[in-house]
């Protein structure tokens, strides 16, 4: 039986419909260990195991590997997520029409679980924009969307109150708010040092302040996604009620999760528990707002095309646009061309894109964000690494040349890719960034 905090028991007798004594019994079990497929680099990954009953990506798995020496996780195959957070998996495709482009912000985004969740929904349509205030989670946010290979996601380190400036710009806002974290005790039981009721009370004034800044940024029309990994009223629906009230804005019920059995629907949304479904404690809440004017915007006027050198390493280079900002030569999509002007002006951009590399004299030096690309052309030039040599590509160690190649070749495993590598004679030079590599040691028993 868990030991939880003092008055944390008091502290949710308001939610009538929770067993505590259940809930309790849940919190000394395992928690469950779940993925979510990138739909294109992961589709013939884990077919045998059991679904995520409201996400179609998701599997549960037996047990928890080590990730950090599989290759498939490194080359972005799949990400290791928390099953109730795949929730927005169904109420994106309830709510929002890919094929309409939607210009989607996830506002508090690090590490990157829901960003990736939204591009492998979007596969190249529209745009996403990613975003964290916390400067070093935002590298960590970086780094997990440049292993998922879309053209049309940028990464921002931003305060939320700066995006008032992009009036009516969203079609969807995503806020999974800083929390207390009680959903999270049973994976995490740290966090429960740091609960506190004055800690609730404290994460739901930012929560509003946060709601509030970005507020006027969604559309007319627009979708509000709300969640925490918090079980108090405080932080989940007292928040959504003053959010009603305050704006006009109308609840959305998500199907796919009104008939699940393990999920709690109350009157403002979902919650998950972990002695009712497999997966941690979440909050998540749907609105639409219904008020407000639609902004104006102008398409891009103009075609950017590839620069030959950049071209060949793509399949249908006609498909993106080249974009040159302070980060370099960037591959876009064109969807994202009508929005990331925009976006450089009023934010702090990390990312547009995929960076594609650089000319040094007249050779070509692709970018690693290039390798994750999802639209590689596929007559480039590849080396096939077994398992232990995938590894010690991973340590950044340089591979022997036994390939029968030379130059800048795309390095793979299991036809995923890793990063490149320039075949000499006797070796083959790694080019993984060094903040890529893995340190711990290499076991194949």
């Amino acid at each position: 039986m868990s030991v939880f905090p003092e008055g944390f028991k008091e502290h949710l007798s308001p939610l009538h419909h929770l067993n505590f004594e259940e809930f309790s019994q849940a919190h000394a079990t395992m928690a469950p260990v779940s993925v979510r497929l990138h739909p294109l680099k992961g589709k013939n990954l884990f077919n045998e195991l059991p679904k995520v009953p409201w996400s179609d990506l998701g599997r549960y798995l037996p047990s928890r590997p080590d990730f950090t020496l599989d290759p498939k996780f490194h080359a972005g195959a799949y990400y290791v997520q928390e099953a109730a957070s795949m929730s927005l998996e169904a109420i994106l495709q309830q709510v929002v029409d890919a094929e309409d482009k939607p210009c989607i912000l996830d506002l508090c985004a690090a590490p990157g679980g829901k960003s990736t969740l939204i591009a492998s929904f979007l596969n190249g349509r529209g745009t996403l924009l990613a975003n964290e205030v916390i400067k070093s989670r935002a590298g960590i946010l970086k780094e997990n969307i440049d292993r998922w290979g879309y053209a049309n996601v940028l990464v921002s380190n931003n305060d939320p109150k700066q995006f008032s400036r992009l009036k009516a710009r969203f079609d969807v806002i995503v806020v999974d708010a800083p929390c207390s974290g009680s959903g999270m005790f049973r994976k995490d039981p740290a966090a429960m040092n740091h609960w506190s009721e004055e800690a609730v009370e404290h994460c739901a004034l930012r929560q509003e302040r946060i709601l509030n800044d970005v507020w006027p940024a969604l559309k007319p029309d627009g979708v509000m996604i709300y969640s925490t990994c918090s079980y108090s009223l405080q932080e989940d629906e007292d928040i959504i009620e003053r959010l009603i009230n305050e704006h006009k804005a109308e609840l959305i019920t998500i199907e796919k999760l009104h008939i699940q059995n393990s999920i709690i629907k109350t009157e403002l949304g979902y919650r998950f528990y972990p002695h009712l479904s497999e997966s941690e404690g979440l909050f998540i809440s749907v609105l639409r707002k219904t008020d407000g004017d639609l902004e104006n915007f102008h398409p891009a006027s103009k075609s950017y095309q590839l620069q030959n050198e950049i071209a060949s390493f793509i399949a249908q280079p006609s498909s993106f646009a080249q974009h040159k900002n302070h980060l370099g030569e960037n591959i876009i999509s064109v969807d994202l061309l009508n929005h990331i002007f925009a976006f450089e002006k009023h934010l702090h951009l990390l990312k547009t894109g995929i960076l594609s590399g650089e000319l040094k004299g007249k050779k070509f030096i692709p970018d690693h964000e290039l390798a994750m690309f999802v639209a590689l052309n596929p007559e480039i030039n590849v080396i096939d690494l077994n398992l232990e040599m995938a590894l010690r590509y991973l340590k950044k160690e340089a591979i022997p040349n036994t390939y029968n190649t030379e130059g800048i070749n795309l390095i793979r495993f299991e036809g995923l890719a890793l990063g490149w590598g320039n075949a000499l004679p006797n070796r083959v030079n790694n080019s993984l960034p060094k903040s890529w590599r893995i340190r711990k040691e290499i076991s194949l028993d």
